[in-house]
């Protein structure tokens, strides 16, 4: 069985040959995306972090079905554009691409009424 991972309204699901683990968006503090490189043929891989509020984190890589799609689909969730991945860099940081706390601050104020003229 290949690993799979897919996002919803309800979270973050990954199919493992060992089980499945889902991480409700609640739960779910910040998710990053990095390249590396390993040796000894510099093979690059794409990897997604998602961080769990606990501070554990499970790695996603791009040999992972569903990897693209799974990243384009946070970036939408978080309200960003699209992002080219070649052109994330072994040796620069990870990109942060969605942060719970931005999140609940951004559809909190989206969700209060507009203020009222005196």
């Amino acid at each position: 069985m290949a690993e799979r991972v897919s996002i919803d309204d309800s979270g973050i699901r990954v199919v493992r040959p060992n089980g499945t683990t889902r991480l409700p968006w609640a739960e779910v503090a910040s998710i990053a995306v990095y390249a590396a490189v390993f040796p000894p043929d510099d093979q690059r891989t794409d990897w997604m972090d998602v961080t769990h509020v606990s501070g554990e984190f499970m790695e996603i890589n791009n040999m992972t079905e569903g990897f693209h799609e799974a990243v384009a689909a946070v970036l939408s969730r978080s309200g960003r554009g699209p992002l080219d991945l070649s052109r994330l860099r072994p040796t620069e940081p990870a990109v942060e691409i969605y942060r719970a706390d931005l999140q609940s601050a951004t559809s909190t104020a989206a969700s209060k009424p507009p203020a009222r003229s005196a």
